[in-house]
């Protein structure tokens, strides 16, 4: 009693109330600043704002408030950003080149100086001797100036080679080019729409421009009576979006698509449709209404994916009269592609309701960069070079839509076919471990020299020859072209916030640097002094277009913007380095010659995998996998942070946790907690069961982003990669590998 009531256990935990308010180090002297920039650890381009003590050491980010897209937020991922600055045991810190066997992790370090002069003397040999074609660039970048002078560089030296992992873009332009007649991005007005129906699109965990989606989300919160935005999320797990949408649809895995031409159907049989934009702006509507009373009437398609008709009639009839609905497809964060089919289907919907170009809809963006780029002079080795085709054979004539299919590209690689790679640069992309990685693992032995530009020891740089780490994106100059999903013009502009905390160098100034050496039309296409310069040249443009405003204050009110006005370009850069950020608050969509054709070549019925899952007696269940906003699955590995955040439905200890419903593990006589093994037909994963209500019955989800082989301890050997053992299809359309549901079974351990 004399202890509790004296001083001594109070004051402790007073103080260590206060320290945990600490979120920054407070340094007890040296200057404290704020800069502006913005984040490129995916494609979203959120402005941020770090604080650095003394210019040496920043210690925190927080979302820029004046930009126009995160407007003060930020996602986990950006806020934990620091860490893949500081985090030693994941960083390259200088050239390295290889000492002994691939993948062994002998490493002798070079200089720069070193690493240019033996590469550009490859380049040289190779154009010399009309082999620049056997050079590939695989860029796992979004759209900005880096991105350009790469593919230029490549260009200019011969080769057609310049290959994307692929992007949710590359779906969008072919389904554009087959419904409008032009290739175009799409772009959402989220904020706006009243009536969102999600065919599983992970809206609240990455799908898209993740602070652009939460702040949607707040738009859609704000009225509580009928005026509130309802969303509709369709699939299979009681998700984070599906437990925050107004109405949860568990339709049974791979047939989104589907039910989606089911709902269409029911709005043409009852005329739930816009029928005004539908005469006035699409062709193909007889066509259209024939086809679907054949193929997907509502028994049928309520049969196929275990939606109820009453439900597909109740969602047909609200989303049909909706003000301002909107149709989402792209499951997941849309690190997977997906089928044109399901694509068609979904965007089916949007053009019966008339969302394209109106508020709360689709807008068809051009996608185009920034800048006015001096035009290429190409020689006799470049056009010899370029005249070689592809070989990932996009824009052939078997998939004349499709601009990047990079698996075929490693397919063709391992077999040397039509001709050998000799030199693979990778930059910001992670092969290895992707849904790339079966490919690449055969093409390894075929390609003489890797050269990769990653800032970390990831699971492709420890299979290169060549390590040439960038620095992280608070180290160097970059910018990014508009932002994933986002339906009016941005352009952000990143800049050093600090010195290089070890001996990298801009990949970007590389390729200059490499381009002057090996002179001619090659030096001359990238005929700038540093990234910086380019960076300028990009800003330029922005400016010559006389339109838009720097992210210098507040983001007006609805019916209060207007664009400001630069006495000079060297006034608009100088603020343009302050605050990180133009934009223009105008929706616009691209518009065709001729009226939007509904897709009816695409939305043929077809048997795919879902619906034949009775035939695989050997697989009886399902694996879904599913993404996470604390769950990196791209060419980044998780930050330390998130990873403690995970929960034990996630991950528990080093092993990957799967959920899967109670009446699901009864039948298969596994409990709770228990480790098994999920085995298919191409590979197996050990997971630990977490039983879970929000399950689909028969079917087994567990996320992607965990099994690394690399990076720190954090994430290397936790988990498992679900990548390797997922079904895949070739889509005969556009010809990439759609992962699918993937049939597995379970055994016990």
């Amino acid at each position: 009693m004399g202890t509790m009531i004296s001083p001594l256990p109070w004051v402790p935990m007073d103080e260590v109330a206060k320290w945990s308010q600490r979120w920054a180090p407070i340094p007890e002297k040296g200057g404290t600043s704020y800069l502006n920039s913005i984040c490129k650890l995916c494609p979203a381009g959120c402005g941020i704002r770090v604080r650095v003590i003394e210019q040496k050491r920043a210690v925190k980010i927080d979302g820029q408030p004046n930009h126009p897209i995160n407007r003060g937020g930020l996602c986990p991922l950006g806020l934990a950003g620091l860490q893949y600055l500081y985090l030693e045991e994941i960083r390259a810190k200088g050239p390295l080149k290889r000492a002994g066997a691939r993948g062994k992790g002998e490493w002798r370090p070079i200089s720069w100086e070193q690493a240019l002069s033996e590469l550009s003397a490859r380049l040289k040999e190779l154009r010399q001797n009309g082999l620049s074609h056997t050079v590939a660039l695989l860029d796992g970048q979004g759209p900005c100036s880096q991105a350009t002078l790469m593919a230029r560089f490549l260009k200019t030296y011969g080769s057609p080679n310049y290959i994307r992992p692929f992007q949710m873009g590359d779906l969008e332009e072919a389904l554009t080019q087959t419904v409008h007649g032009f290739r175009a991005d799409l772009t959402y007005d989220l904020p706006r729409s009243q009536y969102v129906l999600s065919f599983g699109s992970a809206l609240l965990d990455g799908w898209g421009n993740p602070t652009w989606l939460a702040q949607a989300y707040q738009e859609w919160r704000k009225d509580p009576g009928q005026g509130r935005t309802k969303l509709v999320q369709v699939e299979a797990v009681a998700s984070t979006t599906a437990s925050l949408a107004d109405e949860w649809i568990a339709a049974k895995p791979g047939t989104e698509g589907i039910l989606a031409l089911g709902i269409a159907q029911v709005m043409l049989e009852k005329g739930w449709y816009n029928k005004e934009s539908v005469q006035g702006r699409t062709a193909g509507l007889d066509g259209l209404r024939e086809m679907l009373s054949k193929g997907y009437d509502a028994g049928k398609v309520s049969a196929l994916t275990g939606v109820p008709k009453e439900t597909l009639e109740k969602v047909a009839k609200e989303f049909g009269s909706a003000k301002n609905p909107v149709a989402l497809w792209g499951k997941g964060k849309g690190e997977l592609p997906i089928s044109l089919f399901e694509a068609a289907a979904v965007y089916t919907l949007n053009l019966l309701v008339g969302s394209i170009g109106n508020p709360g809809g689709v807008y068809l963006g051009s996608g185009s960069g920034y800048g006015a780029w001096p035009k290429l002079g190409l020689d006799g080795p470049a056009e010899k070079g370029l005249s070689q085709a592809r070989l990932d054979g996009a824009f052939s004539s078997k998939f004349p839509k499709t601009g990047q299919l990079a698996q075929n590209f490693f397919a063709q690689a391992a077999q040397k076919n039509p001709y050998p790679v000799n030199i693979l640069m990778v930059n910001e992309a992670n092969p290895a471990f992707s849904p790339l990685g079966v490919y690449f693992q055969r093409a390894l032995e075929q390609i003489p020299l890797i050269v990769s530009f990653s800032s970390f020891m990831d699971e492709t740089a420890a299979l290169a020859d060549l390590i040439l780490p960038a620095p992280t994106f608070l180290e160097r100059w970059d910018d990014s072209y508009n932002s994933s999903g986002v339906p009016f013009p941005v352009y952000g502009l990143a800049k050093p916030v600090l010195p290089p905390v070890s001996e990298t160098k801009s990949t970007g100034d590389f390729f200059i640097a490499l381009a002057k050496a090996l002179g001619g039309p090659v030096a001359e296409a990238l005929a700038f002094e540093n990234m910086e310069a380019v960076i300028k040249q990009s800003a330029k443009g922005v400016f010559e277009t006389k339109r838009g405003r720097l992210a210098d204050g507040p983001v007006p009110d609805k019916g209060k913007y207007s664009s400001a006005s630069f006495e000079s370009f060297d006034k608009f850069w100088e603020q343009l380095l302050a605050q990180g950020a133009w934009y223009h608050l105008e929706n616009r969509t691209e518009e065709g010659k001729g009226k939007a054709e509904f897709p009816l070549s695409l939305l043929q019925p077809v048997q795919g995998k879902a619906a034949q899952a009775e035939e695989h007696m050997s697989y009886p269940l399902t694996l879904v996998p599913t993404s996470l906003i604390l769950l990196q699955s791209g060419y980044l590995a998780n930050p330390p942070f998130l990873t403690k955040s995970l929960g034990e439905e996630t991950l528990k200890h080093n092993t990957l946790v799967a959920q899967i419903n109670p009446a699901t593990a009864k039948n298969l006589a596994v409990r709770q907690g228990e480790i098994v093994e999920v085995k298919s037909a191409k590979g197996k994963v050990t997971v630990q069961l977490h039983l879970f209500d929000g399950a689909m019955p028969n079917v087994i989800f567990a996320p992607l982003g965990l099994g690394h082989q690399a990076f720190d301890p954090t994430q290397k050997n936790r988990g498992a990669n679900l990548y390797p053992m997922l079904d895949t299809e070739v889509d005969p359309v556009t010809g990439l590998e759609v992962s699918g549901p993937t049939r597995v079974k379970i055994q016990k351990l």
